[in-house]
């Protein structure tokens, strides 16, 4: 971490007391394709946007939007045509860090209690420096970053958020400030180039260093609002267009350009820097895009963003990996969530998790080496956000296999064929070798008997706050 770096944030807990060491490279190297005991242990770039779902890009069928950059890698990883997200933000992000379902540990929205485990404790513990670079959004606290396992943090939404926002700045966008590992604000013109300027910077440090990094880059595009990027003829010309006052859909297709330039040149600097080919790069997004957008996919359907609704549409997003050139591009089919990603960059950087963690998520490294894949037969959304100051109008809570959606109220969906959940099947009128297909979706669903709508998470165990605790009564959907 840095030699400025608060003090009071580096005394953080020795992760060794809670994450034993495996056999580490030495063992994974027996999957065909992995770094021998005696390499360096692929650095690990997490590159992970917001608010757009798998029909945006042209690899997943997407015809509305230019996604070259993403497409390519696409061609060259392991493309996964079935990742799920959970429908909303908060949800996934939690769910992600911790390798989790929500109906284990999820407290409310903007909230995630500092004493879990993460995928950067992991890491750290594994050997890795690490850097979150971009959204936090999990509580109003700088030291919570370094506790979750992070020497370094460049982000928004820690402890500023409406502070930063106006009639002439916005939270992470145009004129917007970002909190520079809590010792300063630093502005920027444009929110998604200052992180990049930082990324890169990290980058070029940690690959001079020699020593494996893992850099979370929680990426703002395409959130809303809906505004003009530096790219665009508006940018210059109307002013008005960079705030949330000048807002318009019509701008998101330029978002959605700008996010691929931003992969894109993510890719490049890491082989301008000489460390691609041994760089795990993992792309996906947190929920499916914005209900305000209509998007055209090469099938000739118009397809509404599903964001914080419990369909398809809204935990559908894309994952690819890729691990520099090494790998031949191939097509995953296999049901996969967030809580893959711990396990996963745990099998990389060689750490064995302790069984009492009992994650939900399975290690898709063995896949990434050209072994079997681990599969799991279920994927379940536990979607309750929990918004501190109004009720969720779709909470709801589901399991889905690699066909069918089975819900907590005895609904059942063909996802493959009404991928918006208009068609309910119920559970009483299925036939009996449907019902007796879908009892693991059942049994899973049913061991929070008592689900409803808001039911209350995991209890808040620390003190610090949210940015939606004192928000008024509302509908955020």
């Amino acid at each position: 971490m840095p030699d400025n770096f608060p003090e009071k944030m580096k005394n953080i807990p020795n992760m060794k007391n809670i994450i034993k060491i495996g056999a580490g490279v030495g063992t994974l190297a027996a999957f065909a394709g992995c770094a021998s005991p005696k390499a360096q242990k692929p650095n690990i770039v997490f590159f992970f946007a917001d608010d757009i779902g798998a029909e945006c890009f042209g690899c997943y069928g997407g015809v509305e939007y230019e996604t070259p950059c993403i497409d390519s890698l696409a061609k060259q990883g392991i493309f996964y045509s079935n990742m799920n997200a959970q429908p909303l933000s908060s949800p996934s992000r939690v769910q992600v860090m911790t390798g989790l379902y929500n109906d284990r540990n999820y407290v409310n929205f903007g909230y995630m209690n500092q004493d879990e485990h993460t995928f950067a404790q992991v890491a750290k513990e594994g050997g890795y420096q690490t850097a979150i670079v971009g959204k936090w959004q999990l509580g109003r606290d700088r030291a919570m970053l370094p506790i979750c396992g992070f020497d370094e943090f460049f982000c928004s939404q820690i402890e500023m958020y409406l502070e930063s926002r106006g009639e002439w700045q916005t939270d992470r966008y145009a004129n917007s400030m970002w909190d520079n590992n809590g010792e300063r604000y630093d502005f920027a013109i444009y929110g998604p180039d200052a992180m990049q300027d930082y990324a890169f910077d990290y980058i070029d440090r940690k690959a001079a260093s020699g020593k494996p990094f893992l850099l979370y880059y929680t990426e703002p595009l395409v959130h809303t609002p809906h505004t003009t990027t530096p790219d665009d003829y508006d940018w210059d010309h109307n002013y008005d267009s960079r705030f949330i006052h000048g807002a318009d859909t019509s701008y998101f297709k330029y978002m959605v350009k700008y996010l691929d330039k931003q992969v894109g040149q993510m890719v490049q600097h890491l082989k301008d820097q000489g460390v691609w080919d041994n760089t795990i790069f993992i792309f996906a997004t947190d929920n499916g895009t914005s209900t305000r957008i209509l998007s055209k996919t090469s099938d000739g359907k118009e397809v509404r963003g599903g964001k914080g609704e419990p369909t398809y549409i809204g935990t559908h997003v894309p994952m690819i990996i890729c691990w520099g050139d090494r790998l031949a591009g191939r097509r995953a089919d296999h049901l996969a969530d967030l809580t893959d990603i711990l396990p996963t960059i745990a099998d990389i950087a060689g750490v064995e998790i302790p069984e009492d963690w009992d994650l939900d998520g399975v290690s898709l490294y063995p896949e990434i080496c050209g072994q079997e894949p681990n599969k799991k037969d279920l994927v379940l959304i536990h979607f309750n956000p929990l918004w501190p100051t109004t009720p969720s109008p779709k909470a709801s809570r589901y399991a889905m296999d690699d066909t069918y959606a089975y819900f907590w109220d005895g609904r059942i969906y063909n996802y493959r064929t009404d991928p918006e959940f208009t068609e309910a099947l119920m559970w009483d009128d299925a036939p009996a070798d449907l019902r007796e297909q879908l009892k693991p979706l059942k049994d899973r669903v049913d061991e929070m008997a008592d689900f409803y709508p808001d039911k209350p998470g995991a209890p808040r165990k620390f003190p610090y706050k949210t940015f939606y605790d004192f928000a008024p009564p509302q509908n955020p959907f």
